[in-house]
């Protein structure tokens, strides 16, 4: 028999994605490092006080999502030294993400939103694909939504720079 599933988070689904100056929807989901150790990472308590960027992608180990995850990849060391926290989330399991932080090695956990509640209470659910939107949010040290960009596409240079410009890093 199945366990139980316990809500990753109170807040509602909602239908368009959220908006600047809301309370980031707060949840506890399963997250592999790119050790490869899976915990229980609780989203905005994980800022520890600092700015987060949640990457919003679809699937692990697709050519577009690696290319999106490994741009911030790239980036990360700027990200830290600005104090920014950086957290990759889908609807794959804790097991696909523990393969894709083998292959991959990045430098930031990946959330299993595995029954995509999360998704859809930040608003980025694709239902016409039946997973994520590759999107990025920005949460201050606040808790409070300071960025959103519902649909990222990480060959578009301009659109990398955008998240970069609303970090305050160009």
């Amino acid at each position: 028999m199945d366990e139980p599933h316990e809500p990753a988070t109170t807040a509602a689904p909602r239908d368009k994605p959220i908006s600047v100056g809301e309370p980031a929807p707060a949840f506890a989901l399963p997250a592999v490092d790119s050790a490869g150790t899976t915990t229980t990472l609780a989203f905005p308590a994980a800022l520890d006080g600092h700015p987060g960027l949640l990457v919003f992608y679809q699937d692990d180990g697709m050519p577009i999502c690696t290319s999106e995850l490994k741009a911030f990849a790239q980036e990360h060391e700027l990200l830290v030294e600005a104090g920014v926290r950086v957290f990759g989330i889908n609807t794959n399991g804790v097991g696909s993400h523990a393969k894709f932080q083998e292959r991959d090695h990045f430098p930031f956990p990946l959330i299993s939103d595995f029954y995509a509640e999360v998704v859809k209470a930040y608003g980025l659910w694709d239902a016409d694909e039946g997973k994520s939107r590759r999107a990025v949010v920005l949460v201050g040290e606040d808790g409070l939504v300071r960025y959103v960009l519902p649909h990222f596409n990480p060959g578009n240079l301009a659109a990398f720079e955008e998240v970069f410009r609303a970090l305050g890093l160009v």
